[in-house]
């Protein structure tokens, strides 16, 4: 059979009839929203000006290996050093080109064939052709790899040079959504040469490591990272002179910076802030993420999660209704489901029950084997974050445990539950989107055999297969299905609420591009003056 180009046969699985949530709407946070972006504006682009972007976690670090490279921590900054392969239109729910020309599939979806645009070189002068991207993408595959996308590029069994501009990925077994993978950190390509010349410090200073719009000037860990224009881009005229990237703690902080004009941008995922600025009408863009709010279990051994009954037993003690109430004055959007409102595919399984008597009869059934019932919850010591631990341990020494809290940086949150794997329960979030990014999600944090939560499930682990291969709405549906029973009687997490994650930015801000993972493209945007 003739390889198929993606932008065709991916749009007939995508092209689904699901309500848009306006970002200029009425501010609703009503589950069942899709991301929308803002109009465009219909004049000429301007040339010039600057924008400070608040992001809401610092990211740690400018290499796509290292860095979380996801919408709330890096990845918008990293999309405007490395540029995106694919950027995914999270309004028309399509794959279209960035560096790529053409992404292809043969008949069964085991083989992908991707044919880039000519003439695009790195920064430092180096191609960017087919063998860059290969040795880029095996940086992420690596052994010794500490990339959040090593886990789901190693379902890649071998990439192969065709010619100078053509790549084929030969895949471990039949991916139907592997073009989501090119918008996300591993379609971040790194100059093989600036590589091999920087070592570490790529880091910290990836001079002439990106091919994309914008430049590094500086960046200073815990303060800024600063990006100029870059006059050489592929893609023509790079409008704004300028990107700044700072952190504020919490959701509240930078968009009281917004409204202030100390910035012209910035991401808010907290709940009140969210739900606030939608109130407000502020021009953005908004994606409604499933267990947006998560409390996240490690159920490797070792840990109290690694009984079924501990994991069950928080799930029937936390009630979602209550942290929207205690910690979010009643904006949240409480659901104890994975998947959210409006989902393409949705199940139509409701998420786990909060049941008192039943989290604290499995807490008894659990000691009574030997377990002392002591957990520790890691959670980060931004301020909406106390409250929401707070309100966790107090939910969850009403069913006997015995809740230890720790409290760390947000940084340091990303680093002990996603790279070092040290923590009993935390507060995290899965960040469930209605795209080929759901199996994502769920394949990276839960899915394989080496996944970062120590959690295996034989009926989930089948579903999600048959996620994987899935050809048709129905079909994805019938198997989204299987996957929430999966989820309900297993609990790899508790999810608390459906999150609308949103950014914002002003008026006279155009041609921002929404993209995977809450991400956002510069790369066209243009201030009018």
């Amino acid at each position: 059979m003739r390889p198929r180009p993606v932008a065709v046969a991916l749009a007939l699985a995508l092209a689904v009839s699901v309500p848009a949530l306006a970002a200029c709407g009425n501010g609703s946070d009503t589950p069942g929203g899709e991301p929308a972006a803002a109009s465009a504006d219909t004049g000429a682009p301007q040339s010039g000006g600057s924008i400070t972007f608040g992001v809401a976690n610092e990211t740690s670090g400018l290499d796509p290996t290292v860095s979380a490279a996801v919408g709330a921590a890096g990845a918008s900054e990293l999309a405007a050093i490395y540029d995106v392969v694919l950027r995914y239109d999270p309004e028309k729910k399509t794959y279209e080109n960035g560096t790529a020309q053409e992404l292809t599939h043969n008949a069964d979806y085991t083989e992908w064939t991707l044919r880039l645009k000519p003439g695009i070189t790195f920064s430092d002068g180096t191609a960017y052709d087919a063998d860059a991207v290969r040795q880029s993408i095996e940086r992420h595959r690596a052994p010794k790899s500490r990339s959040l996308a090593r886990d789901y590029v190693q379902m890649i069994d071998q990439m192969t040079v065709v010619d100078p501009l053509t790549l084929r990925f030969s895949l471990v077994s039949a991916w139907t959504g592997f073009p989501y993978l090119l918008t996300t950190q591993a379609g971040f390509i790194t100059s093989p040469t600036a590589v091999q010349k920087l070592g570490e410090k790529l880091n910290t200073n990836p001079a002439g490591a990106g091919a994309g719009p914008f430049v590094l000037d500086s960046y200073t860990p815990k303060d800024s990272i600063v990006l100029t224009r870059n006059p050489n881009y592929w893609d023509g005229p790079v409008y704004l002179e300028s990107l700044k990237f700072v952190h504020f703690q919490g959701g509240a902080l930078t968009y009281e910076a917004f409204r202030s004009g100390q910035i012209q941008a910035g991401f808010l995922r907290e709940a009140a802030a969210s739900h606030d600025a939608g109130e407000a009408e502020e021009p953005g863009y908004v994606a409604t993420l499933g267990a947006g709010d998560l409390l996240a279990i490690n159920s490797a051994e070792g840990h109290p999660g690694h009984d079924r009954r501990v994991r069950q037993a928080l799930a029937a003690a936390i009630d979602p209704k209550v942290l929207s109430t205690r910690v979010y004055d009643g904006k949240a959007v409480p659901s104890s489901s994975p998947f959210p409102g409006g989902f393409p595919w949705g199940p139509g399984v409701p998420g786990t029950t909060y049941d008192l008597a039943k989290a604290t009869s499995l807490v008894a059934a659990a000691k009574a084997d030997g377990w002392d019932g002591r957990i520790e919850l890691l959670a980060s010591s931004a301020p909406l974050a106390v409250k929401w631990a707070l309100t966790v341990e107090a939910l969850l020494e009403q069913a006997g445990f015995q809740v230890d809290v720790r409290q760390v940086d947000p940084s340091a949150l990303t680093t002990a539950i996603f790279v070092n794997r040290e923590f009993d329960i935390a507060q995290s979030a899965f960040g469930i989107p209605s795209s080929d990014g759901a199996f994502v999600q769920l394949q990276e944090n839960i899915g394989h055999d080496d996944n970062r939560f120590g959690f295996h499930d034989d009926a989930f682990s089948a579903a999600l297969a048959e996620v994987q291969v899935a050809e048709t709405d129905a079909e994805r549906t019938a198997a989204y299905r299987k996957l929430a029973t999966a989820w309900n009687d297993s609990v790899p997490g508790v999810a608390t609420a459906s999150i609308n994650s949103r950014v914002i930015w002003v008026s006279n801000l155009h041609d921002v591009r929404p993209t995977s993972q809450v991400a956002v493209l510069f790369g066209k945007a243009w201030l009018s003056r």
